[in-house]
């Protein structure tokens, strides 16, 4: 019975005592996981690496038009996965930071600071999905932008040294050399960036307005967008948005494309043959100097500002509205009408001589190219209204009979018109009809001279 007694009581004694060595354990194992929070300088300047690798990738994706992209893949997938870790490190390790050291103002203040940082960092790298752009901001279109998260990630790393030092944890040689690392990605990512802030849509934009401005032209412009381009040619093509408040309170807006290949030289519709043309038949220095500039790709735009000018008029509505009333039913459409030069490339030289004098004497909108007389153009044959698509439905039925050319019908038409249905010009419609079981397409020529009209002999063009 002793005995018995003895080992019972040597179990119940035996109890506390494994409690008391598994709470020591427990509270030696939480002792240890707070021990203070080590901060990485390396995980604070993920970010900026990433962008130092993407900005990368991205100039050689821009220059390749994409193409590098298939060699290049891993790389950019990588740049992307150190910019996710390392915004997300970029709020988990100033929590840690806060909650391990609870009682240090310093360190609440300082990791505070890194969190509005971040946040305000993470809003500004999404902001591309207000565009619905699912790709990572670029220093091409998003210049202001990306050196904005450059500098708040770089202050973040740097408050995290700031940390360190004040805290006692940089005293190691591998602590120094992640400072030394860091630093070296801060330095290169904003340096690179600053070096190509040029090549941005924000830098581009002080050059185009400093050019716009010497042109004359005084409305707004700004760069819109920037590509690089293999096809036709090996360059960049910059979109430009122009706007300018004319003289009579209404306002000119216009989306103008430049083309730089790599020797810097401009890319122009006129080949050298209607150069040399056109500049034949200028008369004087002035207009020879205005015209070198329109040749420039940014300013050929002001040579088509008079189909502006036809739009705002709204000429084309005007005549088919005149010709349908006055044959007695829907001859066309307003959209057959088209008014187009006689001869491009001397209505460009006429084009130049009135910019040249509406500016002297004080008409500057869009330097001298928009305030020009339509109406006389199409009066003196250097616009021709040509008229296509017409409603051949209507006109068949029409017909007194169903084998009558749709061509003669048409000419009864247009030569009995009253008098003053046209202004003066040349007005060519095109007719399909059936020739010999084939189609082919007649073009009218209807001159209407002081009011009179006549045809011109008509030409035929087979369809395929």
């Amino acid at each position: 019975m002793c005995l018995s007694f003895s080992l019972v009581s040597n179990n119940f004694g035996s109890a506390p005592l494994r409690i008391i060595l598994w709470y020591n354990r427990v509270n030696n194992l939480w002792r240890l996981s707070m021990k203070p929070y080590k901060i990485s300088l390396i995980r604070l300047c993920l970010v900026l690496l990433g962008y130092l690798i993407y900005n990368l990738v991205y100039f050689a994706l821009f220059y390749s038009a994409g193409y590098a992209f298939f060699i290049l893949w891993p790389v950019f997938f990588l740049a992307i996965a150190l910019i996710l870790l390392g915004n997300f490190f970029a709020f988990r390790d100033p929590l840690k930071l806060k909650s391990t050291y609870k009682e240090n103002p310093l360190v609440r203040k300082t990791s505070n600071i890194q969190l509005i940082l971040a946040t305000i960092g993470v809003c500004l790298q999404l902001s591309n999905m207000i565009y619905l752009r699912w790709w990572p901001i670029n220093y091409i279109d998003n210049f202001p932008t990306l050196f904005t998260v450059s500098i708040l990630y770089s202050i973040i790393f740097f408050i995290g040294n700031f940390q360190k030092t004040k805290l006692n944890q940089d005293n190691k040689s591998s602590n120094k050399s992640s400072f030394v690392f860091g630093t070296i990605v801060v330095l290169l990512c904003n340096l690179l960036l600053i070096t190509n802030s040029k090549v941005s849509v924000w830098g581009s934009t002080d050059q185009y307005v400093q050019d716009f401005k010497d042109f004359g032209l005084k409305g707004k412009v700004e760069v819109y967008e920037k590509k690089h381009l293999i096809e036709p040619y090996n360059g960049t093509l910059t979109t430009l948005f122009y706007n300018e408040t004319l003289s009579n309170g209404e306002s000119f807006i216009d989306f103008i494309y430049v083309s730089d290949v790599h020797n810097g030289t401009h890319v122009t519709t006129l080949d050298e043959k209607d150069k040399k043309e056109i500049r034949s038949y200028l008369e004087n220095d002035t207009e020879k100097e205005l015209f070198d500039k329109v040749t420039l790709e940014q300013f050929e735009f002001v040579l088509k500002v008079y189909e502006e000018k036809i739009r705002d008029l709204k000429l084309r509505d005007d005549i088919a509205t005149k010709l349908n009333e006055a044959v007695g039913f829907k001859l066309l459409e307003n959209y057959s009408v088209e008014i187009t030069p006689a001869d491009r490339n001397r209505f460009y030289s006429i084009l130049i001589k009135e910019a040249v004098k509406n500016r002297e004497n004080g008409d500057n909108d869009i330097a001298g190219f928009y305030n020009i007389d339509i109406n006389k153009h199409i009066n003196n044959r250097s616009l021709i209204v040509s008229i296509k698509h017409l409603n051949f439905s209507e006109i068949d039925n029409r017909q007194n009979h169903k084998n009558d050319n749709r061509v003669d019908y048409l000419k009864d038409k247009l030569i009995s018109l009253p008098v003053g249905t046209l202004s003066d010009g040349i007005y060519k419609f095109t007719v399909s009809t059936l020739s010999d079981g084939k189609y082919i397409d007649i073009t009218i020529t209807m001159v209407v001279e002081n009011g009179k009209s006549y045809f011109e002999n008509d030409t035929a063009k087979q369809l395929n």
